[in-house]
């Protein structure tokens, strides 16, 4: 049974957080590893080259 008594109250706002850019770039498409430098051309770990 759920409890409704609460149900009213307004919920405390959602605390900001997380990261505000897409970090997609920088994952490797055939092993997932995520690169420490920015804009990179190649993936480190496997050697794929890198979405540009």
């Amino acid at each position: 049974m759920t409890d409704q008594a609460g149900a009213d109250r307004p919920r405390p706002a959602e605390p900001e957080g997380g990261d505000p850019v897409c970090w997609l770039e920088l994952v490797c498409p055939a092993c997932g590893r995520l690169a420490e430098e920015p804009r990179p051309t190649r993936c480190r770990q496997c050697g794929a080259d890198l979405p540009t």
